[in-house]
């Protein structure tokens, strides 16, 4: 195996929850409970006793200035320092976690391109690091949408999208914008490069519990049974059958890691007092057996499960306000009179959603609203056959 697990972020435990960059909104704020949080780490979202995302990156953390509300950039942070985190999700809250790892063979599915942007105009911040200016070519570019550079190097999120009004969910075919990459690039973006965004398929999983090795004996066919026992304060529910990983704890107290040596094993039984039972549950000391003979004292064992339950579907595609139907158009909320003004203006095109809205008398936070529902493509002239460009 070639997963290292470097450090867990709990959110909740900080002494503030976000602090506010200046351009780029809140960011949520965490305190690392165990190793380190590395700058640049790929992460999974822990959720209670699931694994609700993975592949995130760790792509931008600071920490605030002693005797100061002002924060800084930080590459690493250690055992019980408040952080804040930008990593592609924006839903982060009290009583998540953020499970750290390096992994430079493992890489996340890349089989479904979802979008492709040209970058016009990178630039570098010292607090956020790296953005651009794209703009999309194919397809829906989302807010926190794992994506790659035609450069190469290892895949990144969106930080973060934005256009001339604030904060975007999407960017739409046709469409500018600026993507923030923070610090995950491993080449700096450059003008011209290609940006491939992908549909993530994440395996999520339901985590049940660890227990830690305190004993081994080896019964000579490949089989080992191993004594173990349930941290103090901690729950577990191993059953026979149950997949474990082995992690293999490395370093030291405040920089603690350990190294995934085993995935997939099975426990083929299950014994408490010297009584076999099915279940653990409720109890913290019992012996398993497991088909392998690599197993070492303090070796960690981490029951899983593949996770029924799966994320929400990606939000419905935008409704071009310039060919939509007219009940495409009532469904976003307007008014039979709205749709009849919309249909009846539009022959030339609207340039975009903003005029849209302006023109059948919407109100500027009703137009805000139809940000993240509508777009506004470009319209070819029945008389010339040019297209109208956007200003």
């Amino acid at each position: 195996m070639t997963e290292t697990r470097v450090g867990l972020i709990e959110f909740g435990k900080a002494l503030n929850d976000s602090v506010t960059l200046p351009g780029l909104g809140e960011l949520p704020g965490g305190q690392v409970s165990a190793g380190r949080a590395l700058r640049g780490a790929r992460a999974r979202l822990r959720r209670g006793d699931r694994i609700v995302a993975d592949n995130l990156r760790l792509g931008i953390v600071v920490r605030k200035k002693f005797f100061s509300s002002d924060v800084e950039p930080v590459t690493d942070a250690g055992f019980l320092k408040d952080v804040f985190v930008a990593t592609g999700r924006r839903d982060l809250g009290h009583g998540d976690a953020l499970e750290l790892y390096t992994d430079d063979v493992a890489g996340p599915d890349l089989s479904r391109p979802e979008a492709t942007a040209s970058v016009l105009a990178p630039a570098f911040d010292e607090l956020t690091g790296f953005h651009a200016q794209v703009h999309v070519r194919d397809g829906v570019l989302w807010s926190g949408a794992l994506c790659v550079s035609a450069r190469g190097g290892q895949p990144m999120r969106v930080l973060g999208l934005f256009g001339p009004a604030g904060p975007l969910e999407q960017l739409p075919s046709g469409q500018r914008g600026t993507v923030l990459l923070g610090f995950q690039c491993d080449a700096p973006p450059m003008a011209g490069d290609t940006l491939t965004a992908f549909t993530s398929q994440d395996t999520l999983e339901r985590r049940d519990g660890t227990a830690v090795v305190h004993g081994v004996s080896d019964l000579g066919t490949g089989v080992v049974v191993a004594a173990v026992e349930v941290p103090e304060g901690r729950s577990a529910a191993f059953t026979v059958g149950v997949s474990v990983r082995v992690l293999r704890p490395i370093g030291t107290t405040l920089n603690e890691r350990s190294t995934v040596i085993a995935t997939g094993l099975k426990v083929l039984s299950l014994a408490r007092d010297g009584i076999p039972v099915h279940s653990t549950a409720g109890s913290r000391v019992f012996t398993a057996g497991l088909g392998t003979r690599d197993l070492r004292q303090n070796d960690v064992l981490e029951a899983y499960a593949p996770d029924a339950a799966r994320l929400p579907p990606p939000p419905a595609p935008l409704v071009d306000v310039n060919t939509a139907s007219g009940d495409s158009l009532a469904g976003l909320g307007l008014s039979p009179s709205q749709v009849a003004s919309a249909l009846e203006q539009r022959q030339g095109g609207f340039p975009d959603v903003e005029a849209f809205g302006v023109a059948i008398g919407l109100q500027p936070h009703e137009i805000v609203r139809l940000r993240g529902r509508a777009t506004a493509s470009r319209v070819a002239t029945r008389e010339t056959g040019v297209r109208q460009l956007d200003i």
